[in-house]
């Protein structure tokens, strides 16, 4: 038998109504921030990732599924949602001043080749936002208050904490890699990755999820801030708290993609049922992306979260968000004849956005009001010969048990009036 890949997953019935709650209950909060939705191709070129996520994270290195097209031309499936859109957005021309600021969010698959674990898939659905031509730290603010939003309508406020660095820029950049490259050389013990990483990009060793204990006591980056930079994660941290965000400095969290510049953020799940996977959104500040892939220095702002882990979460912690699944109607015909009228009912209430189910397999009458109840319907109506000489029907509500006589002509009215 031929079986899915490792990894993956199918995703039907209740599963598929966890996915469906979780991400319109998310873009809902997103909408009320303004944001408008992108889709960009689930394949790109792999020289795309390989320029903004960086030649040495994880993600390019290991991770990417790549292929070559049958012209010769290299993509990758893509394995993370910021890149696309950069890109999108100068291909597009999205930089012009009537897009700005561009306030986005995506949803969709992402791929990554690594060992599959809890909440964690080589194919998995990500949500993620991106805020593109404003470098504000008021707009920085609105990120986090955004996730702050975002927990509060997934009900899991209480169990999160968010974790916040600030990474050094420019000059004072290339010091800090110096102090941390000459304290790094010390070890002799360390991971295959990390002894490449000290080379080639030294910051991402902080990020290595083996030697990670082994750096407590690595120069602190706030110590080599700018006071521009410095004054700056100042005022983010006052005015979070002014506004109520709980905020813990992190100062080693540096991210896996070498994209980011100036602030950084995680929000992480408290309880260990997650195991080393505990941070379920995180992003930071991005301001020379653009400008990398050869469109306009256009600052940035984003971040994304995995579905897969928050419904986890939303499970451990049996968390219902109370989207209605049922049905308005579901329908029985009791004959050939009555199938017809049945037809034509269910085509006129769909037509006006009730949702109906009928039954096609000839299930005796009992069975039929126990799909019914299985489908959570609302009403049923009986469809028999005598319906069909009086043109009224019955609408039994299962809910308070009421019975309603009204004119087929009038069910659609009668239906929507009740919704």
């Amino acid at each position: 038998m031929i079986q899915k890949p490792r990894g993956t997953q199918d995703i039907f019935e209740i599963k598929s109504k966890q996915y469906n709650d979780l991400e319109n209950t998310i873009i809902n909060v997103l909408k009320t921030y303004n944001l408008n939705e992108i889709r960009t191709p689930i394949f790109e070129a792999k020289e795309l990732f390989v320029r903004s996520v960086g030649e040495t994270s994880d993600v390019v290195s290991k991770e990417m599924y790549e292929f070559f097209d049958k012209k010769g031309r290299e993509f990758v499936l893509r394995p993370e949602g910021t890149a696309p859109i950069v890109r999108s957005l100068i291909e597009n021309k999205l930089y012009a001043p009537e897009f700005l600021p561009l306030k986005l969010y995506y949803v969709g698959p992402m791929f990554r080749y690594e060992r599959p674990q809890t909440g964690r898939y080589r194919q998995f659905e990500q949500i993620g936002v991106e805020i593109l031509g404003v470098d504000s730290v008021y707009q920085d603010i609105e990120i986090l208050a955004m996730l702050d939003s975002i927990t509060k309508a997934i009900k899991i406020d209480t169990k999160v904490e968010l974790d916040l660095n600030y990474l050094v820029t420019g000059k004072q950049r290339e010091i800090y890699i110096k102090e941390l490259t000459k304290f790094l050389v010390d070890f002799d013990d360390l991971c295959d990755d990390c002894e490449v990483r000290i080379h080639k990009n030294p910051l991402r060793t902080l990020d290595c999820k083996i030697d990670f204990n082994k750096f407590k006591t690595a120069p602190k980056m706030t110590s080599f801030l700018s006071k521009e930079d410095e004054q700056r994660f100042q005022q983010i941290l006052e005015a979070g708290k002014k506004i109520g965000l709980k905020i813990n400095i992190n100062q080693r969290l540096v991210r896996g993609l070498d994209y980011y510049t100036g602030l950084i953020f995680e929000l992480k799940y408290l309880e260990s049922s997650l195991g080393s996977q505990s941070t379920i959104i995180a992003g930071g500040r991005y301001n020379n992306l653009v400008k990398d892939l050869d469109g306009p220095d256009l600052p940035a702002i984003g971040f994304a979260m995995g579905v897969e882990r928050l419904i986890l979460i939303l499970e451990e912690n049996q968390i219902n968000l109370n989207h209605d699944h049922g049905i308005d109607l579901y329908t029985i015909a009791l004959s050939s004849e009555a199938m017809i009228l049945n037809l034509e009912i269910i085509r006129d209430l769909r037509n006006n956005d009730i949702r109906v189910e009928t039954d096609y397999l000839n299930r005796s009458l009992k069975s039929n009001f126990k799909q019914a109840e299985k489908l959570q319907a609302k009403n049923v109506i009986v469809i028999g010969d005598n319906e069909i000489k009086t043109q009224k029907i019955v609408i039994k509500n299962q809910i308070n048990k009421a019975q309603t006589e009204v004119k087929i002509s009038d069910l659609v009215e009668e239906m929507k009036a009740g919704k």
